[in-house]
């Protein structure tokens, strides 16, 4: 009896070992950026006390330890009243889970809804001091036709206080009165 326990603990030993080298060998070639999930239309609200700040909306999302990359992201912005005054669009972008700030990238589009519009390849989220940051180039359309290029930026996702970092060009439709009349 003994010779057969020895023996079903030698097959049970064995086994375990192959099994473990098999169990390495597959983590070995498996990329090490692989997604912990992998999620098919996401939705997220970020809130503070029970308000609504934004929501951001993704077709698809790779959720790694502290990032979420997302792919044909929407990221809507909301008042005190929870009532939608910017949307942002991008194909893509990551969220960090810890901070929730989003990066945003390739072709970013963002209309307020008093008709501004904001044309830039990458923006940047700041999302503990509700600022929208870049160091690409953009392209601000105003409704009264006020267009204002430049690159670098820092505004509100209202698009309201604009302040652009680096060299500025721009047009305005505004006519100054003749001051001799």
């Amino acid at each position: 009896m003994s010779g057969l326990k020895g023996i079903l603990l030698f097959s049970f030993m064995a086994i375990m070992l192959l099994t473990a080298c098999e169990k390495k060998e597959i983590e070995e070639r498996l990329p090490k950026d692989m997604p912990k999930i992998i999620l098919e239309k996401l939705c997220l609200t970020e809130t503070k006390s029970g308000q609504r700040l934004w929501t951001l909306n993704a077709d698809r999302a790779d959720v790694y330890d502290e990032i979420i990359k997302v792919d044909e992201v929407t990221v809507r912005f909301y008042d005190e009243n929870e009532k939608e005054y910017s949307v942002l669009d991008a194909p893509r972008g990551e969220l960090n889970t810890r901070t929730h700030n989003i990066f945003v990238e390739d072709s970013v589009y963002v209309v307020t809804n008093d008709s501004t519009k904001l044309y830039t390849e990458s923006l940047f989220w700041l999302n503990d001091s509700a600022k929208i940051l870049t160091d690409a180039y953009v392209k601000i359309v105003k409704g009264d036709g006020t267009i204002i290029e430049g690159r670098g930026l820092r505004t509100d996702p209202r698009l309201s206080r604009i302040e652009i970092i680096g060299e500025t060009k721009g047009t305005s439709p505004i006519v100054l009165p003749d001051i001799r009349k």
